[in-house]
């Protein structure tokens, strides 16, 4: 198929686009900067409109849907500031979203793939396991625009299928994921041991592969599905995982829990509330349609590690100083 990927300069659109690519379709990866060099020769590049631009988009998009068969929509604001204007991320994920619908609707393209997030339908943490029938509760800017972003292109193209990947990990990934790959580089034990919150993650090959189960199956349309790797794991498993991916011993010990919490806190702030309770995905309706996994966790986590800058001799002291003023 002839593929438009949005969003092909960033972390995920970049692992899709190349993905789809190896597997034999032509891929127009659009993006606003430059795409990532794995790219280069595999992909068609085409410039992505500002997302924020309101009307003019209509345009800009039938010019970018033209030849093109399927939609693979990833482009859009994440990883934000605490306080980022809401209305922005209402335009950008939200409204440009629908718009992209609609003009591929006006053009006949009946595959259209949103990779929304599990954020649209919960908080940081959730008590039960979220199937796609969980009611939906985003608690912030960035969970209210996926979850209208969702509801806008179901409305434009009700044959849209809609994938809520949890927090995504792999080379390249941001966040908090790239924030615990620092501390995992650190040669020091990490006092994560007594943190038990189970989370679901998803690498991105995982997700690129869901994807293109999804392109090629056409009984997932008009679908919402959640997908992950599988087991969830704790913070501490995946501190570990990335450390034996560069072959050193895990080097995880136990604190108190409100000493450990409280260091986090301190070390990632803003990182305590997502990581120290649970948030685990059922994404058995996938599944039962035949996808699984390419891998488990533990390659996307060695891949996203072996990524990581290594800290600076200053980062390892600010470091030691934090931890040491947690505990005093």
């Amino acid at each position: 198929m002839r593929v438009l990927v949005t969003g092909a300069s960033g972390f995920v659109g970049s692992a899709l686009a190349a993905d789809l690519a190896d597997r034999g379709h032509a891929v127009l990866a659009a993006a606003r900067g430059p795409l990532p060099t794995r790219l280069a020769g595999r992909v068609t590049p085409a410039a992505l409109p500002d997302l924020a631009s309101g009307q003019v988009l209509d345009e800009a998009f039938a010019q970018l849907l033209d030849g093109i068969d399927a939609v693979v929509h990833a482009a859009g604001l994440a990883h934000q500031a605490a306080g980022t204007d809401e209305a922005a991320m209402q335009a950008v994920n939200a409204d440009a979203a629908a718009r992209l619908a609609r003009a591929a609707c006006r053009q006949g393209i009946g595959r259209f793939v949103l990779i929304s997030s599990i954020r649209a339908v919960s908080g940081p943490s959730a008590a039960e396991t979220l199937a796609e029938t969980a009611e939906a509760s985003p608690t912030d800017a960035y969970g209210r625009s996926k979850r209208a972003a969702e509801q806008a292109v179901q409305a434009a193209q009700p044959a849209a299928t809609v994938l809520r990947p949890p927090i995504i990990h792999g080379a390249g990934a941001k966040g908090n994921m790239a924030r615990l790959a620092r501390f995992a580089r650190l040669p020091m034990p990490l006092p994560f041991g007594g943190l038990a919150g189970r989370r679901s993650i998803v690498s991105d090959a995982n997700l690129a592969s869901a994807v293109a189960f999804i392109l090629d199956h056409p009984e997932t349309q008009g679908r919402v599905f959640h997908l992950g790797d599988g087991e969830p794991l704790t913070l501490p498993e995946m501190a570990a995982s990335m450390r034996q991916a560069m072959g050193r011993a895990p080097g995880i010990v136990a604190l108190p829990f409100a000493l450990a919490q409280r260091m986090i806190a301190r070390l990632a702030p803003g990182m305590a509330d997502q990581v120290l309770g649970d948030l685990v995905v059922d994404d058995g309706a996938l599944r039962a349609r035949g996808w699984q996994p390419v891998e488990p966790s533990g390659p996307g986590l060695g891949r996203l590690m072996r990524a990581a800058g290594a800290q600076s001799p200053i980062q390892k002291f600010m470091f030691f100083g934090s931890v040491l003023r947690c505990i005093v």
